[in-house]
């Protein structure tokens, strides 16, 4: 009886051994159908090196057949710490990507696959994004990289295209590869097995000053729009010096459309060359240290500002349209944000809050909007896949906020007058307040000869005005407000012993050069629109008007601080008459930027 059930037992044992062996070969797999329901026809290998020191490998594969989701692709496990970003793409698609997947029945690998999510592409790249950690320098100009010389695949390949690519030509340079070792940064390769192991190292020489190993932990870019449109931007880079050597320079990647570029360090302005590159689609800014050097691990905080193209008018709201979010950076940054703040009182109405994903965040203050967007790991790789890669921007303003912040505190300041000339007054009846007697040019009568002697020749009328000739009268006007505004700051600096004299007097001398440019720019477009039929000349009086009364204000009010400085009025006295040129210099500005918006309506 034992026997039997023991070879009743064999046999069953037997039996479910042959089906198991059987069944996976007689039967048709869903799995195996897929697994080999493709072959890989060509692989274009390129080995991208970034001015950073990053390295780029983008793999373009060429698929014959069914490429169905788990595509499998690795890397030599050697670079996995070396990952810092990997994507897959295609001309219409980013495709999902999953890490530290099991390669095959093979070791030394780090797996990915990609999930194709129910698309079948015939030609698709999946890039890797290296750290420069693979760059190492060995002295006089020569570095060697660390790189994989062939994609890894789970498939045979049959055709694989190499290229190695620097920042500049390298004038030297030596591949050295297991299959041999070659002075060439493009080669071939028929046959290519699955599976392929093959790091590798090129030995290579290019010009100084060309390839920085790099660490830029964060950019910041501020992008402001002003009432009349005007957009000005502020690029603030940290950067880390990973060289052995000193780093005194650095190439910053602006928009090609910008313009009015000023770059400054921790120390202030520093100078900057700029070029377009080969493309066109990046202004490159190369800013040379004039201070101090970069040494090994240290840090420094470098900014540029420049202006872009002023928002357009469309259905009454101001619209920036196209703005590109991931520039074709030739470098790697760990953390970038974009900040975009529209004028006060400003409403921002595209994009929705409910259509921005969690990198974006939409900010409503009583006054304010801003929308600020974030992306880690941001690389000319962004630029290459279709992902979104431009904002539409689109906000309503009512031009009388121009006039409600001056507006406000002109009152308030009023009030405040008020109120100290009664307690002086209730204090000291005997003081006298200071105040030096302004008077408008509009209030006095020419009626004196000397007056019609010194009176400009009368122009001659109908000239023709251009929205040109507009466009220009308004963003000269706009940046000689701003450069103004730049050398009150310097000048308060200045006072505070913030910044050496010696800088102080040449970026004085800079700015007032420029000041002088633009204002022959203006007044010869004054001159057009004196002379040009409608309501062009009556604006240009006015606002001439305007100007001598902004410079009374300031001058009596520049005359009133020496004064009190100088212990010559009382501090009451001071308070009491400073109130009415603050008023007069708020009341001048708000007329002033009225008279700009009136213009800017003219070529809407």
């Amino acid at each position: 009886m034992v026997n039997s059930v023991k070879r009743t037992y064999a046999v069953l044992l037997i039996v479910a051994f042959s089906l198991l062996v059987i069944l996976p070969v007689a039967l048709p797999s869903g799995v195996s159908a897929q697994t080999n329901s493709y072959t890989i026809s060509q692989v274009d290998h390129q080995v991208q090196v970034m001015y950073s020191g990053h390295i780029v490998i983008l793999d373009t594969i060429h698929v014959s057949g069914q490429v169905t989701d788990g595509f499998m692709i690795g890397l030599p496990y050697k670079y996995s710490a070396d990952v810092l970003k990997a994507i897959a793409y295609d001309d219409t698609h980013v495709y999902q990507m999953n890490f530290g997947i099991q390669f095959g029945n093979s070791t030394g690998f780090y797996g990915t696959t990609v999930d194709f999510n129910g698309n079948t592409p015939s030609v698709f790249t999946v890039a890797f994004v290296l750290s420069n950690n693979l760059i190492t320098e060995q002295g006089s100009g020569v570095s060697s990289l660390d790189f994989p010389a062939y994609p890894s695949l789970a498939k045979d390949v049959g055709t694989c295209n190499v290229t190695i690519s620097f920042p500049s030509t390298p004038t030297s340079l030596t591949v050295t590869k297991d299959d041999g070792t070659i002075n060439d940064a493009v080669y071939t390769k028929t046959n290519l097995p699955a599976y392929t192991y093959a790091p590798a190292t090129a030995t290579f020489q290019i010009p100084a000053g060309t390839l920085q190993l790099i660490t830029i932990s964060s950019l910041n870019r501020q992008i402001n729009i002003g009432p009349t449109g005007k957009v000005t931007a502020s690029d603030s880079y940290r950067i880390i010096n990973n060289s052995t050597s000193l780093m005194d320079s650095f190439v910053m990647s602006l928009p090609p459309d910008a313009t009015g570029v000023v770059v400054n360090d921790q120390f202030g302005t520093i100078g900057a060359s700029l070029a377009l590159s080969a493309n066109g689609e990046i202004l490159l800014a190369n800013a040379t240290f004039t201070t101090t050097f970069l040494a090994h691990g240290q840090s420094s905080l470098l900014t540029a500002q420049y202006d872009l193209p002023s928002a357009t008018l469309q259905g009454g709201n101001y619209v920036l349209s196209d703005f590109k979010l991931y520039p074709n950076f030739a470098y790697y940054v760990d953390q970038a944000t974009i900040t975009f703040t529209p004028p006060e009182g400003a409403s921002i109405v595209s994009p929705q809050a409910s259509a921005l994903d969690s990198s974006s965040t939409l900010t409503r203050q009583i006054f304010q909007d801003t929308l600020a967007i974030t992306k880690s790991g941001l690389s000319y790789v962004d630029y290459l896949a279709p992902q979104q890669n431009a904002i539409q921007l689109a906000f309503n303003y009512n031009p009388v906020w121009v006039s409600f912040r001056p507006t406000f505190w002109a009152s308030l300041l009023a009030v405040g007058a008020c109120v100290a000339v009664f307690f002086v007054r209730r204090h000291n009846p005997k003081e006298e307040t200071y105040a030096q007697k302004t008077v408008r040019l509009s209030n006095l009568e020419p009626t004196s000869t000397s007056a019609q002697q010194t009176k400009k020749p009368e122009l001659k009328t109908g000239q023709p005005v251009s929205a040109d000739n507009i466009r220009e009268f308004i963003d000269a006007y706009e940046d000689k407000k701003q450069l103004n505004a730049e050398l009150k700051s310097m000048d308060a600096k200045a006072q505070k012993g913030k910044i050496p004299r010696r800088q102080y007097k040449v970026q004085r001398q800079a700015i007032g050069t420029r000041l002088a440019g633009i204002d022959r720019n203006i007044q010869r477009t004054k001159e057009i629109f004196k002379g040009a039929t409608g309501s062009y000349g009556d604006l240009v009086k006015q606002l001439d008007l305007a100007e001598e009364d902004l410079e009374d204000a300031e001058e009596n009010i520049k005359n009133l601080e020496s004064r009190q400085s100088k212990g010559e009025i009382s501090i009451e006295a001071y308070k009491g008459s400073i109130g009415e040129f603050q008023k007069q210099r708020d009341k001048a500005e708000s007329a002033i930027n009225g008279i700009l918006l009136r213009l800017r309506e003219k070529i809407r």
